[in-house]
């Protein structure tokens, strides 16, 4: 049996160490590979590539020569350590994409969402007058009749007021609230009252105050004219009805228009009123407000402003029937 020459005490062999194996046979001896941790410490944020670096560095192949040059690292060593760290590189490279993605979300984070503040209420203004409603009135939440509805002022009524006006509009205070009235329907004395009781009744005699308008009328708005001229003739100036072209109700003959004017025509208006379901009334204007037959509360609204004063029925009162 021939045994592998061995190198001599001292000197090393330049060529492989060879250990015995078996009877026949002898092959190169393996070191064993390096031992990984079993958890490799996170790196803070930006730490990635030290990463890379350090798995490298300790899974790099071992290829470091023994003493006297001799390779100690058979190929599938080589192989093997050359798998694991490419895994380590692209853990690595996982690794920093992650990084680079929360860095992302943190500095593309939106403004924090405010914080919701209580509604301080508007304070009231003080009260330096007062005024009384010369009929029932709305009061609106702003200088204008399409502002929102907030109160009722009745007639007779008295309330405190701001001393600011403003496009025809007088702001009061009522109920602990501030709000606006149509300046033409407040009075700083009282306005007498005016019972009910002096309402004359409804006559059906024939008027022989703008007579022609007859021919052209409904039997409600006949009526109507009637009525009005029999109990006011004296104070009305004339009576307008049908209109040509009209796509309203004086287009239909259903309208009665009564030129008068001021305080006189708030009584005939009130008339109206109260002989409304008797005469088939379902609208009455006066002085820019309409009273519709059926409310509830018998309030008078503020229109929008049409422009002049006969549109504005500053001049006469309107009366629709059905």
């Amino acid at each position: 049996m021939v045994l592998p020459r061995l190198p001599e005490f001292g000197v090393p062999d330049r060529k492989r160490e060879l250990v015995p194996r078996g009877r026949h046979r002898a092959e190169p001896a393996r070191q064993p590979p390096p031992r990984l941790p079993r958890q490799v410490a996170r790196p803070a944020a930006g730490g990635a590539a030290l990463l890379a670096l350090a798995l490298v560095l300790t899974l790099w192949p071992n290829t470091g020569s023994a003493p006297g040059g001799a390779a100690v690292a058979t190929a599938d060593d080589q192989r093997r350590d050359a798998a694991l760290a490419a895994n380590a590189l692209r853990a690595a490279a996982a690794l920093g994409t992650e990084e680079r993605a929360s860095r992302d979300r943190t500095t593309s984070a939106g403004p924090a969402t405010p914080v919701a503040t209580a509604r301080v209420p508007e304070p009231i203004p003080a009260v330096v007058g007062q005024m009384w409603a010369t009929t029932d009135v709305t009061i609106r939440s702003g200088p204008s009749a399409g502002q929102d509805r907030i109160g009722n002022l009745e007639a007779l009524t008295r309330v405190g007021t701001t001393g600011v006006t403003k496009s025809g509009w007088t702001q009061v205070v009522t109920d602990g609230r501030a709000g606006w009235v149509k300046s033409t329907y407040l009075s700083t004395s009282k306005p007498k009252p005016q019972p009910k009781s002096a309402s004359p009744g409804v006559s059906d005699a024939p008027c022989s105050i703008s007579s022609s308008i007859e021919s052209h009328l409904t039997s409600n708005a006949r009526s109507v004219y009637r009525a009005v001229c029999a109990a006011f003739g004296d104070s009305v100036s004339s009576f307008g009805g049908y209109r040509a072209g009209d796509d309203g109700d004086h287009g239909s003959g259903r309208a009665v228009d009564i030129m008068v004017s001021g305080e006189p025509g708030w009584v005939i208006a009130r008339y109206v009123q109260a002989h409304a379901r008797e005469l088939g009334v379902t609208y009455v204007i006066y002085r820019q407000q309409i009273w519709l037959v059926g409310n509830p509360t018998s309030q008078w609204e503020a229109m929008e402003d049409r422009g002049s004063r006969t549109a504005n029925h500053y001049d006469h009162v309107h009366v629709s029937v059905s």
